[in-house]
Order: structure tokens, then sequence, then C-alpha cells
């Protein structure tokens, strides 16, 4: 019994067995009717990852253009311009130009490498695989050039008139075109940096973009560097400075046209000049040019913008060297002068007004006697006589103003308060007498 058994498990295996190889058997023939009977029934084509490519470079720098080819297979890889010219061949260069080579990081890529990119490589390149029909991948190169001054075409250094139209031109090139900035430096060093906001003098920014300047009725305040600036976005930028030298005639200016200073001192005359070109500037005594000496020291200081200060230092002031200077300026262009007058200092200091001493007049009692006025009202109020006594001291010198006694002596102003009330007492006095006398008179007859 059980060696039946274990007959028929045996027997349901060799059955399960052989159902499974017969499969095996069957795929087997399956992949050899394939590979070997129809080999290109399941071949795989090859494909590009992207179809185009835009790549952009600056000019000098190493132009990358990609290709990355997925089941290449048997095929081969080639690179083509734009006129349709082999450059290699798998990863061999064709042409004769070192600047090309193939590069493969990874086993699918196919590179094409251009070292010191010109202008004149941008186009299109084609990565081509040799299926049937031919299989490609373009990219767009795309060169940029900075931006870039022709000297040759654009304006140097000049020296104008002032009142000149100037133009300054500033020719510039370069991919895609540049715009042009004109700047003025406000001081004659070139890496000045300083820039100020008005036009003439200086500006940070003149006017409108553009290569051509034009400065209409040109003055000695646009005297100066000016510079223009190309930029196209890829750096770096192109500048050139242009020197600007606007020739004027002389114009002096004294800062003060009067000085005074005592004698034994010594003084010092400035005269501003400006000028250019600045060439013969002097000062003069007399009609006379003073030069260096014990006596005098003249100077010349650089103020800038074509401006100077020349000093005269007079020593030891006597009475002869007191009167007038004049600075004198000229060049090739007009000539300009200014005087100033130097004076004794000692003769114009301010001095104590003089008054009349009065010490006489106050010391003598006035002739008035206290109990001729009593108590009286002055402008509605209640004041003593003595308050109104003559105030001797503010009488002035005026003698007209003066009131006399019969002895000669000055009472009073005729113009003061205690001339007034002494005149209006000796009315009422007499009034009173002639009253009395009246009565005295009556009484008699």
């Amino acid at each position: 019994m059980n060696a039946l058994t274990t007959l028929m498990k045996t027997s349901r295996m060799f059955t399960a067995t052989s159902s499974v190889m017969m499969e095996y058997l069957e795929w087997c023939l399956l992949l050899f009717n394939l590979f070997i009977i129809c080999p290109g029934a399941l071949v795989i084509e090859p494909s590009f990852d992207v179809p185009v490519v835009n790549v952009t470079v600056k000019e000098g720098t190493t132009a990358i253009l990609p290709c990355s080819v997925n089941f290449l297979g048997q095929y081969q890889v080639v690179w083509t311009d734009q006129w349709s010219m082999l450059l290699t061949f798998e990863d061999r260069r064709i042409i004769d130009d070192e600047r090309l080579s193939i590069e493969r990081p990874y086993t699918k890529d196919w590179n094409l490498h251009i070292r010191k990119v010109k202008y004149k490589d941008q186009g299109l390149y084609n990565c081509q695989v040799n299926t049937s029909p031919i299989k490609l991948k373009t990219v767009h190169l795309k060169v940029q050039v900075t931006a870039k001054i022709i000297p040759q075409l654009s304006s140097n250094d000049m020296t104008v008139l002032e009142g000149d139209t100037v133009t300054l031109t500033c020719n510039v090139s370069g991919i895609p075109m540049p715009t042009v900035t004109w700047y003025r430096h406000t001081s004659d060093k070139a890496d000045d940096s300083a820039k100020e906001s008005e036009f003439c003098p200086g500006t940070t920014k003149i006017g409108t973009s553009g290569e051509v300047l034009v400065i209409h009725n040109v003055s000695r305040y646009c005297d100066g560097i000016y510079e223009c600036e190309a930029f196209n976005g890829v750096p770096p930028k192109a500048t050139r400075l242009i020197r600007v030298s606007v020739e004027f005639p002389p114009e002096i200016r004294l800062p003060n046209k009067k000085i005074g200073q005592e004698m034994g001192k010594d003084t010092i005359l400035e005269c501003i000049v400006s000028a250019n070109p600045q060439e013969i500037t002097v000062w003069k005594r007399n009609d006379m040019e003073i030069h260096k000496s014990i006596k005098y020291r003249v100077e010349i200081y650089e103020e800038g913008d074509n401006t100077i200060t020349l000093s005269l230092r007079v020593r030891n002031l006597d009475e002869t060297d007191f009167g007038k200077y004049t600075c004198t300026a000229s060049n090739i262009l007009g000539s300009d002068e200014e005087s100033m007058i130097v004076y004794d200092y000692s003769m114009h200091k301010l001095t104590t007004p003089t008054t009349i001493r009065t010490t006489d007049v106050i010391e003598r009692q006035p002739i008035i006697n206290k109990w001729m006025y009593p108590d009286i009202f002055v402008n509605g109020r209640e004041e003593n006589v003595h308050e109104h006594m003559l105030d001797w001291s503010t009488m002035g010198t005026n003698k007209k103003n003066l009131i006399y006694g019969a002895s000669g002596t000055a009472l009073g102003s005729r113009n003061s308060s205690g001339y007034r009330l002494l005149a209006s007492r000796m009315l009422i006095l007499t009034s009173c007498g002639f009253v009395f006398l009246r009565q005295l008179i009556l009484k008699t007859l």
C-alpha cells in the first residue's frame, strides 16, 4: 500500500516537472527564432535626450555643445556645422582646428568642445547618428562679445575756447550692441569716483545715452575730464577718458577792496585769479611791478580749477606804504585788473565822543527859593517843584537854548520843563503884584 502511494506521488511530480520543462523549451525556441532567424525584430533604435539646445557663451571662453545618445548600439555619432561640414567622427576630430574636441564624461555623452570660441563660431551645430533615416540633434550656439571702444573713431583730449560748441564721440562695438553713458569727473584725477549731480560743473549722468555728446556754448565751468562708458550686459564695461580744456581770459576777484593796518606791522594782500592758460599775474604799486625783496614777499597758491591766489606780504608798514595796490593778470585771450586800498588803521580807530563839562554849572545853586514854589500839580499829579529843577547835564552846547539871570548865571534851557515852570510862576507873581499895588493906591485915595 505504501509503495503504491509513493509511486503515484512520483508520477505526479514527474508530470509537473515535464510541464515546466515544456514551457521553458517553448520560450527558448521563441528567443531562438527572434535573435537567430529574425535578428532585427527587437532592436531598439538610438534616441537623444533633448532634440534642440541653445548655448550662449562669452567670446574667448569654452563652448560646450551637449549630445547624449541612448541605445546607440553599433551606430556611430558625427558632428557637422551649419554648412554640413563634417567636424568629428565618433571621438576623432576631422577638420584642422585644434580648438575642437569630443569629450565623453559618460558613455552615452558625445559633447563637442570649442575652446577660445570666436564670434564667427556662432551658428547651428548638428549631432548625428547614422540610422536610416539619420537622426540628429541641433545645438544653436550664440557668442556674446563684450563692449569695446574703437580708439581710432573716438575723440581724444581737446582744447577749446569758451563759447565754442564741443562734440565728443565714443564709437563702440559689441554683441549685443552696447549702451553708451557719459559722465563728467569733478577732479583732475582720472580715478576719482566722486561725481556731482548737475551739468557743468559735474554730473553723475549727462543727458541721454548715445555715442555722441554735444556741449553748446561751452563755459569755463565745463572744463574737466569726461568719461564714456559702454556696456551691453557682458562684463566688463569699456570706458574712455577725454580731457576737455576750456581756455578763457583772466578774471580777478579781490576778497577785500580795503584793508587797514597800523604802521610798523605787516599786512597781506590777496588776489584770486581764474584764467586758462595762466600766464602773467603781478602786483603793482604806482604802475611799477612789485618784486620779491626784503620789503615784499610774493607767493602763488594753486587753488585748482584754473584758479590761483597771488599773495603779497608788505613788511614793516610806513607812511609810504599806504595807498593803492593793483593786481594785474593777462594771457593770450585778454587781461584784467583790480585795485585795493591799504590805509592807516590808527587814524580810523573809534574814539570816545567829546562832551561839554558841566561841573561848574551843576555845582551852582539854583536861584529859585523853596518858599517861592510850594507843591504843585504837574500833568495831573502832585509833584514837588524841586523835581523839576533844571537838568544842567542835558542842556547841550547850544547857547541859544540857555536862559541867563541878571548876574549872567545860566538858569536853564528854553526847552526844559524847569524853564516852563519858572516862567509860569513869575507870571503869577507879577499879576499878584499888580493887584496888591492897585488896592494900595485905592486905599490911599
